[in-house]
């Protein structure tokens, strides 16, 4: 006897779920960052590759709580591709181990103004077209680009996809992470 098929993602659990896609420069680590804003933010250094990062231990706990805790799940989409499993993760102390969308060739941001051009746009188109996928959240520094921004605004409805743009200097805050979770768990109306 064949062995059941595994039972298709319901519809309430496929809209509740939601997918995260992080960047790292500009949203995780914000550099440079003055030494005063280093102690009054509880910042940490860590050496990764060859760069120096500056980050919030609190902003990347945040990630770890929300996967353990939420039908959220976390993918990185960073020019840092593979080394986000091999040097970040670790480093960063992280519990949980994130999916990686590769950089698929050597143009890294250079095309971020260009939502047809941009290798994580075409990599976002992907996966909303994908009939499977529900409601997403995209964390990159890099959406303040006009003309990509206004693409993914235009062609998706606020309910599916969330563009969270941080400043490069400053990184992901916690009005920014509260935006993530409401968006993760709306609060019904009444």
């Amino acid at each position: 006897m064949a062995a059941a098929s595994p039972s298709p993602t319901s519809a309430r659990r496929q809209a509740r779920h939601v997918t995260v896609f992080l960047d790292v420069d500009g949203v995780l680590n914000s550099y440079p960052v003055p030494k005063l804003r280093i102690m009054t933010e509880g910042r940490k250094k860590l050496q990764a590759w060859h760069y120096e990062l500056h980050y919030r231990p609190a902003v990347v706990a945040f990630f770890d709580r929300l996967v353990e805790t939420h039908d959220v799940d976390v993918v990185w989409l960073s020019t840092w591709s593979q080394r986000c499993k091999t040097e970040l993760e670790p480093k960063f102390g992280l519990r949980n181990s994130f999916e990686v969308i590769q950089m698929p060739d050597e143009s890294h941001n250079r095309y971020a103004n260009d939502p047809h051009l941009w290798w994580k746009a075409r990599a976002m188109e992907e996966w909303l077209a994908a009939p499977e996928h529900g409601r997403a959240v995209w964390i990159d520094d890099d959406l303040a680009a006009p003309a990509t921004r206004d693409y993914f605004v235009e062609h998706y409805s606020a309910n599916r996809l969330k563009l969270i743009a941080p400043e490069f200097a400053q990184g992901l805050t916690k009005a920014h992470l509260k935006e993530i979770k409401d968006f993760a768990y709306p609060k019904e109306e009444s």
